[in-house]
């Protein structure tokens, strides 16, 4: 073996992450004619890969179009326990999964939510991969009507109460 290959391996394999930034998007939008909220979480996959096999200790294969045993268990288990999404202070929103979609490095995992309440205040709590990345950055996406508010989210301040105007 060269020293350039040489060299070349231990850069790879030393090498930091694929993305150093370790940033999500959380979108909600009120849907009036359904009265639901639509809820998307996009995600790398390789990151949310990491954080079910440390929790759950649970190998998942997200880029695969083939669904692993369990996946869809595994993967509301841990949006269910990251996120929450209360309503006018006691309301909590349950989410339901309606699909993924692949693209890239990273997946899009869509929830929706009945709602037929006129909304006046909003807390969301989302902690989604912030114990697995301490500079984990989440931009939540929140619009009521023509209400739009966009929070960034981080380990240090994941929660956001909102008067809806």
């Amino acid at each position: 073996m060269s020293v350039i290959s040489l060299f070349i391996s231990m850069f790879f394999l030393f090498s930091p992450p694929a993305h150093p930034v370790h940033v999500a998007l959380t979108s909600i939008e009120y849907r009036k004619e359904q009265q639901t909220f639509d809820i998307e979480f996009k995600v790398f996959s390789d990151d949310l890969e990491h954080a079910i096999a440390e929790k759950y200790n649970v190998a998942l294969k997200l880029a695969n179009t083939d669904e692993t045993p369990n996946e869809k268990v595994y993967l509301n288990k841990y949006i269910a326990e990251n996120f929450k999404f209360i309503v006018n202070g006691d309301k909590k929103l349950d989410l339901v999964s309606y699909g993924k979609k692949l693209s890239d490095t990273a997946i899009w995992l869509h929830y929706r939510s009945k709602c037929s309440v006129p909304l006046k205040k909003v807390y969301i709590y989302n902690t989604i991969l912030m114990d697995m990345w301490g500079d984990q950055t989440d931009l939540v996406i929140f619009k009521y009507g023509k209400f739009e508010k966009g929070v960034s989210l981080s380990a240090k301040h994941y929660e956001i109460n909102m008067t809806v105007k």
